[in-house]
């Protein structure tokens, strides 16, 4: 490995973010803006868990090739009209809460039972550890624009490496993923990083035109402030 990659690592190593604190604020050089990005929910064609369903109640997801191949991202908006959730910050709680990823004092079961509104239909909810596979082609897209060719990716207990974004396809990434996985260019103009049980990705880039970017790619996200922590969903 160059320098270039033997200092990204070094950097991913390190990168950390302590709760309270605002996320603009901890950035580590040369970052300097930073977004969550809200993983869409996964609409399936009609009757897709039925036919793949081998028992009555078994539970079924879609895979990362057949969300690519089948699925339709369906926006945290949309659900927040069907399950009448009243906020991003409600929504986000809601999902947290259904995956057991919060303390009690912090649980909203409430909300979390309003997310059954979205079943029987072929609705699942979204990936919550790994960046979305919906959101994959389009970061890469990002990487592209800014001259990127490749990327380094990082994970805390044992996986790290390179790959060419000239000769790795979305579904080749979706692979590379686990929780708490960084993947950022080796210039550190721009980085991801999925957060366990979050339902969201942290999105940074160098330059601090981020809602240009969010919009431009027609994402929902929460761009950050100066004030916006990690735990932005209870701020």
């Amino acid at each position: 490995m160059n320098f270039d990659v033997q200092e990204v690592l070094s950097l991913l190593e390190t990168m950390h973010f302590e709760e309270g604190v605002p996320i603009l604020r901890q950035l580590p050089k040369p970052f300097t803006s930073a977004a969550f990005l809200f993983h869409p929910f996964v609409r399936m064609p009609d009757g897709w868990e039925e036919q793949k369903r081998k028992r009555p109640f078994e539970h079924i997801y879609p895979s990362d090739e057949e969300i690519i191949t089948m699925g339709r991202p369906v926006s945290w908006n949309t659900v927040m009209t069907i399950c009448g959730l009243r906020s991003e910050k409600e929504t986000a709680l809601a999902l947290m809460t259904a995956v057991m990823a919060l303390r009690d004092e912090y649980a909203q079961p409430e909300s979390a039972e309003l997310l059954n509104r979205l079943y029987p239909a072929d609705l699942y909810l979204p990936s919550d550890d790994v960046t979305s596979p919906f959101l994959i082609p389009g970061l890469l897209d990002v990487f592209r624009s800014k001259g990127i060719e490749r990327c380094i990716y990082y994970e805390p207990v044992e996986e790290k490496g390179i790959f060419s974004l000239n000769q790795t396809a979305p579904l080749d990434v979706c692979g590379l993923l686990q929780a708490d996985m960084i993947i950022a260019d080796e210039k550190r103009r721009a980085a991801f990083l999925s957060m366990y049980d979050s339902f969201t990705t942290l999105f940074l880039m160098e330059d601090q035109d981020m809602p240009s970017v969010v919009r431009a790619m027609n994402w929902e996200a929460v761009i950050c402030s100066d004030t916006t922590c990690i735990n932005w969903f209870s701020q």
